[in-house]
């Protein structure tokens, strides 16, 4: 069984540009084998603005799994429920939005991490995190394979968090910080105005203090252009596509070519 091998942790380690692809609506796990092929980097799975249920996720990170292609889930909340059972499902990693203290990001660290790292409760028998009993080494080599390779990715969405980027940063074990760009220019009085100086601003700073404390900035952004501009601007994750995005895209661009054609006839 595929569990915990390393595979984003090492491609983090490196540094590398991660493209995700995220899933908000679907629940067949054909748009995963979709996402693969079509040459991205890693899927994310959303909780936080989703209405798939537990078990639907569970059998998304396991399709993910076998399929060798890295998997993230955005928790909807921070608590020990939330992110626990999430993880027995032996994703590559969490991202945890609305992060606004450093109080808060060590408290999702420890949360995350079987102890002595954390406090996390250790499932060895059941959930696919234990696979079913399969570790050579039995706990041991569990616990000491997941610590090592979750990761963990937070967001930067609130001007909170833009006041503190230093001190939520450098708290060891934050892989990933990520701007979300909605919820960030609502905070700052500036909603929809993702082209105003302040905005654009505010992002640079989040880069720089990724930079600065050693963790891969990334901006969610479903326009080709600012993706392109993040990433010649240090941006190493981005949130890229999102299926019921791509729907309706398709959707509209599909019917009205078929309207242009009728309308030449």
């Amino acid at each position: 069984m595929r569990v915990c091998e390393g595979q984003l942790r090492r491609r983090v380690d490196n540094k590398d540009l991660l493209v995700f692809a995220c899933i908000i609506d679907s629940r067949s796990s054909s748009v995963i084998e979709v996402f693969q092929e079509a040459g991205f980097d890693a899927l994310l799975i959303d909780r936080e603005h989703s209405a798939l249920n537990h078990e639907t996720i569970m059998d998304h990170i396991r399709v993910a799994r076998a399929l060798g292609f890295p998997c993230m889930v955005r928790v909807a909340e921070d608590t020990y429920h939330e992110l626990n059972r999430t993880l027995d499902q032996a994703p590559d990693g969490v991202f945890v939005p609305r992060v606004k203290t450093r109080e808060q990001v060590e408290r999702i660290l420890r949360t995350v991490k079987y102890p002595p790292l954390g406090m996390r409760g250790l499932a060895g028998s059941t959930c696919p995190v234990s696979k079913y009993r399969g570790w050579s080494r039995g706990v041991v080599e569990q616990i000491e394979t997941v610590n090592r390779n979750t990761v963990v990715g937070i967001q930067i969405e609130t001007a909170e968090a833009l006041e503190r980027l230093d001190e939520i940063l450098s708290v060891k074990g934050v892989d990933m910080a990520v701007v979300g760009p909605d919820d960030l220019g609502m905070n700052l009085g500036l909603p929809g105005q993702l082209e105003s100086k302040p905005y654009l601003d505010a992002v640079q700073r989040v880069i720089a203090a990724c930079d600065k404390c050693g963790v891969l900035p990334g901006v969610a952004t479903g326009d080709p252009d600012a993706a392109a501009h993040w990433i010649r601007c240090g941006a190493k994750v981005i949130w890229y596509a999102a299926d019921i995005g791509l729907v309706w895209t398709a959707a509209v661009r599909t019917m009205n070519d078929l309207k242009q054609r009728l309308a030449g006839e």
